[in-house]
């Protein structure tokens, strides 16, 4: 299996941290898996289940809450690197497989970040912290929304604002579930709120610039 994974990884070019990390455990999982009838799309679904159970953990409101939900992130975020992974070996990658996969990775980091707003807002008791979830929200609206729109517009999928190297980079998308698990372990989701409310804005201003800079002498043809 692990030959064979490699082979998968020459063929992409290249491979994320984040599975990296997880890889001793959800190779060992996926061997289980390949025994079994379960699909990818059922662990996509699994993901889900995950995210919303994380979300309304958060909201909850307290750490002991916020310690079950920030473990109920890593079991989505584990479902989301097993159904690819299955999907591989099994040969059932399809169209909407892949599509149902990209939904459920933007529906697994609305739910977290919606608990986490509600949750914090119990916790403090200030509505300046629903305003600071909503633009934390916002955030992950555009700076998807951008990465979506550059694809179609022609631009190299190979863009990041992220640090990369040839073989390695970092995705985005489970960069903000690993962080949003370790805050909550820390009973300090509003330090990260405030940090993706500010540091999200600059991000998603970074990509425009980007863009910008690549784009802007670039004639578009139809």
């Amino acid at each position: 299996m692990n030959k064979d994974y490699k082979e998968m990884r020459k063929k992409s070019g290249h491979e994320h941290l984040i599975s990296l990390f997880y890889r001793p455990l959800t190779e060992r999982i996926t061997k289980v898996l390949l025994k079994t009838p379960v699909t990818p799309n059922q662990l996509t679904t699994l993901e889900i289940l995950m995210a919303l159970l994380t979300g309304f953990f958060f909201a909850l409101g307290e750490w002991k809450f916020l310690i079950i939900g920030a473990i109920l992130a890593q079991f989505s975020l584990i479902f989301d690197l097993l159904d690819g992974q299955v999907a591989r070996y099994k040969k059932l990658r399809t169209m909407f497989g892949s599509f149902y996969d990209k939904i459920a990775n933007k529906i697994m980091k609305y739910l977290m970040f919606l608990g986490a707003t509600i949750g914090v807002y119990r916790m403090t008791g200030s509505t300046i912290f629903l305003v600071i979830g909503a633009i934390a929200i916002f955030n992950i609206t555009m700076i998807s929304f951008i990465t979506h729109v550059r694809h179609l517009q022609g631009y190299s999928r190979n863009i990041s604002e992220l640090p990369r190297s040839k073989k390695y980079f970092i995705p985005f998308g489970m960069l903000t579930v690993v962080a949003i698990s370790v805050f909550a372990l820390f009973n300090i989701l509003d330090v990260y709120l405030f940090l993706f409310a500010t540091l999200g804005t600059l991000a998603w201003i970074k990509q425009l610039f980007t863009q910008y800079k690549i784009g802007k002498d670039i004639p578009k043809t139809d």
